[in-house]
């Protein structure tokens, strides 16, 4: 683990869990700005993409993922990216490993940007209007995450104190249904809880934001929660039945879905994407032989189809 606190970022062994990571950031004020399962190591979280409703305030993996090391299926170390945004010449191989699922190499560090660790948060909740979203993004009260759910939308905002305290007066020009000010460890662990998807078969979809409760009508019988400002879906036990339902609505509203399958419920592996496209597949496939051309690393996943 190698800290540079001059420049705001910070190099993990792949090995190291997000829960770790941020515990040493805190020792000098910093943090990373991602959502994912806090025991689980960084490098899976990178390689499955962990990204959640928090890219609003902060970014995604790749916007995050500075620099990684990886092996190839021949066990060669390949070094990309470096510490500065500014660095890539040429194909970004660093970007290219997020959500890769070890399939075309084996994370083995990476170097990530961090930012000033928050020094407490708020919860605004607000009617299942996803417009509210809309209309909090041009002003002050821009949310860092926002996430709808059957019921409720909810808004959280961090910072320090004085911007706490500023959010925490302005909010109430949104007239939202309550506001509850909380720690920054209980803001993580709430936006964790609301943003999972759980079962044998999940999905995630990506559909315009004002059609989020438009496509939400085919998964009634879904748990399912969505990034309210990227519209981005992710939805819990789809049934075989259901597959085809999910994917025409997701196109009706001009969206795409994916479906992500584990082995069993037992399996603690995590869900790799199996309905690639054709036309996906064939590139996949030969980027796979390049990378990957004994098969000794993780297989791709299954078609669907």
């Amino acid at each position: 683990m190698e800290l540079h606190q001059r420049d705001m970022t910070a190099t993990f062994a792949a090995e190291v869990t997000l829960e770790k990571a941020r515990a040493e950031l805190a020792k000098i004020g910093q943090w990373i700005a991602i959502d994912g399962d806090p025991g689980s190591p960084i490098g899976e979280l990178i390689a499955f993409n962990s990204t959640g409703p928090l890219r609003l305030g902060y970014g995604a993996w790749r916007d995050l993922l500075l620099g990684v090391q990886f092996t190839n299926g021949r066990g060669e170390l390949i070094s990309a990216g470096g510490r500065t945004m500014k660095n890539v010449a040429g194909y970004d191989l660093t970007k290219f490993m997020v959500g890769s699922a070890g399939v075309f190499g084996k994370i083995v560090a990476a170097t990530v940007r961090t930012y000033r660790r928050p020094q407490g948060a708020l919860l605004a909740r607000f009617p299942t209007d996803v417009k509210i979203v809309g209309k909090l993004i041009p002003t002050s009260l821009r949310p860092q995450w926002a996430m709808l759910t059957k019921t409720e939308l909810f808004c959280g905002y961090v910072g320090d104190k004085r911007t706490i305290d500023y959010y925490k007066m302005a909010l109430s020009q949104a007239e939202p249904l309550d506001v509850r000010e909380r720690s920054i460890e209980e803001d993580i662990a709430d936006r964790a809880q609301l943003w999972r998807a759980e079962g044998v078969t999940t999905f995630r979809a990506s559909v315009p934001p004002m059609k989020i409760q438009e496509f939400a009508t085919a998964l009634t019988e879904n748990h399912w929660v969505a990034d309210a400002a990227f519209g981005v879906v992710i939805g819990s036990d789809v049934a075989d039945e259901q597959v085809a339902t999910i994917e025409y609505v997701a196109a009706a509203v001009g969206g795409s879905v994916r479906f992500f399958g584990r082995a069993s419920e037992s399996d603690s592996t995590p869900a790799i994407d199996f309905s690639t496209n054709p036309v996906e597949r064939q590139i996949i496939e030969k980027l796979k032989l390049a990378f990957d051309p004994d098969g000794l690393l993780t297989p791709l996943p299954r078609q669907f189809r």
